[in-house]
């Protein structure tokens, strides 16, 4: 299946999410990086003024609005704005500009000296060294409500987020209103202001950040973001905050676990985004005594599997866990057909945020017709149910 971009009607669900937050959260920060704090109200209020500007220049609904700016709050506001008006944001951050030959933007608001001369797109260009947060939105802010908002539509693409590129060109995965609600029940659930605050780990435009931003405003969670990683770094936020959980992948875990930085309010680890060895998560558990979890998802198929703190600490060492709810996983031949436990074979995962599939081509070779996503790794499930990667 190809996704092409419709103009469709469509919920504006985080054009709700960030109002009802802002009501609730007002001056609670959403968004903190470095001395620049961005609270629940200023990023509802900034989004409209942002969303009236982009709609002055002509984004309208299903248009793609592309972000190649550092992580930080500039980030979040534009990607709420274009959701306002119905656009679907598409983040490549500054270190990827080639994926922006993917696309086909309405508009592109990029961070100084990210990209070259685009001749024929209209790219707005940010101040980002300005002091005052409010000059860095320079040329976007319109001090008007933006357009009303429209009538619903769940299968209307919000967010387009990259895969990593590993075994090809990086793909654009399609993500609507439909699989983010279903990450947001299953992230947030009914309950409003349950989030503790987090590092981000990944960069913003990443499926961990661009799908999970709703979880993120239903939680009231204020997100640490860094411009760009380094244990260093990450280990000063971590202790002058005194955040409570530490995630990353594996090779970022390793990272800070070098710099043998303590963390004294630490409650939790979380390991996602590659497989960890039972070495490294020994070693996390046994340097901060507090119980380690493994993650497991790939792009397409927005929810994955995960060990749960109260499991038993092999778990994690072994394997990633057991699906969590609404979320199939099927070991399969390579004719297709399912494995019995103990076989191994390619993970095949299906749930309601399995992306729509890929803009402008076809993700048939991904998708299967039963709605499993083909991750391309190989693994089993053990007799306790466990998926263990091969």
């Amino acid at each position: 299946m190809e996704v092409r971009l419709l103009c469709t009607w469509s919920p504006p669900m985080l054009r709700l999410l960030a109002g009802e937050a802002a009501r609730r959260f007002g001056a609670r920060a959403a968004v903190v990086t470095g001395t620049t704090c961005l609270s629940f109200a200023a990023l509802d209020r900034l989004s409209d003024e942002v969303a009236a500007g982009m709609a002055h220049r002509g984004v309208r609904i299903g248009d793609v609005v592309v972000l190649a700016l550092p992580d930080g709050p500039e980030f979040v506001i534009c990607y709420v704005a274009a959701a306002k008006l119905g656009a679907i944001t598409a983040g490549i951050g500054t270190k990827r500009p080639g994926l922006l030959a993917a696309l086909d933007p309405a508009i592109v608001v990029a961070g100084p000296r990210v990209l070259p001369p685009l001749p024929g797109l209209d790219v707005v260009t940010l101040p980002l060294d300005a002091r005052d947060p409010l000059r860095r939105l320079t040329g976007l802010r319109r001090q008007e409500r933006p357009p009303p908002p429209f009538p619903p539509d769940p299968g209307r693409p919000v967010v387009i987020t990259f895969t990593a590129g590993r075994t090809g060109p990086p793909k654009a995965a399609v993500f609507a209103n439909r699989q983010l609600a279903a990450i947001r029940a299953r992230g947030a659930g009914p309950r409003w202001g349950q989030g503790e605050a987090r590092l981000v780990a990944v960069p913003l435009g990443h499926l961990a950040f661009a799908t999970r931003l709703p979880v993120y405003l239903q939680a009231g969670r204020t997100c640490h973001v860094l411009p760009e990683w380094n244990p260093e770094a990450a280990l000063r936020v971590m202790r002058d905050f005194g955040l409570g959980v530490l995630q990353g992948s594996p090779r970022q875990l390793a990272a800070i676990l070098s710099c043998d930085g303590a963390l004294p309010d630490l409650e939790l680890v979380l390991s996602s985004g590659a497989p960890a060895t039972p070495g490294l998560i020994r070693t996390l558990r046994d340097r901060y005594g507090v119980p380690v979890c493994n993650r497991y998802v790939c792009t397409e198929a927005g929810l994955g599997l995960g060990t749960r703190p109260e499991d038993p600490p092999e778990d994690a060492e072994v394997s990633v866990g057991r699906p969590r709810p609404g979320v199939d996983v099927s070991v399969r031949a390579p004719d297709g057909l399912a494995l019995p436990p103990g076989q191994t074979g390619e993970i095949h995962l299906r749930s309601p945020a399995v992306m729509s599939g890929y803009l402008g081509r076809s993700s048939s070779r991904t998708l299967t017709r039963d709605g499993y996503v083909r991750t391309g790794d190989t693994g089993y499930v053990d007799s306790l149910g466990r998926l263990r990667l091969a």
